[in-house]
């Protein structure tokens, strides 16, 4: 695997924007003088990720958007924001088929003017229910996710559930095995929401094996590791990602953390501090579904390392 000269990552859907955090060397904000000018558009938030990857590497660019928020109204607007067409995307990587990170998808593809390559795994389009704590449920909440319809609308679909290159020095990590011990899918049993799949005419327990994240390599630093919501475990993504490229070191990891639903043990997220800190990444960015309590407790183990992203920061690596 090559290795990166740059990435910079724009963060296009995020759950929350705050107008008040100054830059830094690392991360540009459209900050309060930009929101208070009339003449700009106001970056929106919504409960959902997308990220503008883009990886520079002999001299060219390559621009890869890992996840599409909830709906095309946040991604579409953002990217009009912050001056980024539709047309300049090159390849979508889906990290997992769940709305809050597929739901921009067909607005996206409907903007552009060529048809766009989408990487995804098979298992991202199986029929998905959510039975929740307080015994309700949720049907078939992925209804809106239908090959047939982003097909027509350009998508040119990579089903795969190995790692799929996406240029020189990117990866998808495809389908990430459970292997560390306190990382078991989903939340706990009887104390939060649970997932489950129709697969072959039976609903069973969904581990989301669909879940992947997206891995960069750069120049003399080590691997970038961006999750969509890191159903697997963030170390246990990370314990792949370091498997398949052959390379130790961690630079940098940004994403969600899964860690935020309610009944998920509090050791958990000690347990996955303690590894990361064992791992030593310069930048540590807990997004999205993370939760309050993880960003606070990043932020107190490792000041350095934590970043606080925010819908339309852009990070330079």
């Amino acid at each position: 695997m090559h290795a990166a000269d740059k990435v910079v990552i724009t963060t296009l859907v995020e759950n929350y924007v705050d107008m008040l955090i100054p830059d830094t060397d690392t991360v540009k904000r459209p900050g309060l003088a930009y929101h208070f000018d009339l003449r700009n558009q106001k970056i929106l938030a919504e409960n959902g990720l997308a990220m503008l990857v883009d990886v520079y590497f002999g001299g060219k660019r390559y621009r890869i958007l890992l996840d599409t928020g909830l709906t095309d109204t946040v991604i579409l607007h953002n990217m009009s924001a912050l001056g980024i067409s539709p047309n300049e995307i090159d390849h979508v990587v889906l990290s997992h088929g769940h709305p809050d990170h597929y739901g921009g998808l067909l607005g996206l593809l409907k903007a552009r003017d060529y048809p766009l390559t989408v990487t995804l795994h098979p298992d991202a389009f199986l029929i998905r229910h959510v039975k929740a704590g307080n015994g309700m449920v949720i049907p078939y909440y992925n209804q809106s996710l239908r090959r047939d319809e982003i097909e027509a609308a350009g998508a040119r679909l990579v089903l795969a559930r190995d790692p799929v290159p996406v240029c020189p020095a990117a990866t998808t990590t495809g389908e990430i095995p459970f292997e560390v011990a306190f990382e078991p899918p989903g939340p706990a049993a009887g104390t939060a929401s649970s997932l489950w799949c129709l697969r072959d005419g039976r609903f069973e327990e969904d581990a989301t094996v669909d879940d992947m994240a997206l891995i960069v390599n750069i120049k003399d630093k080590g691997l970038l590791v961006i999750t969509g919501c890191a159903h697997a475990g963030v170390i246990n993504t990370i314990h792949h990602a370091r498997k398949i490229t052959g390379e130790e070191k961690i630079y940098a990891l940004l994403g969600g953390f899964h860690l935020g639903f309610p009944g998920i043990p509090a050791d958990k997220c000690t347990m996955t501090i303690e590894e990361l800190k064992g791992l030593n990444p310069t930048v540590v960015s807990p997004m999205h579904c993370s939760g309050f309590r993880t960003l606070a407790a990043v932020q107190q183990a490792m000041p350095e390392a934590f970043l606080l992203n925010t819908a339309g920061a852009q990070i330079t690596l």
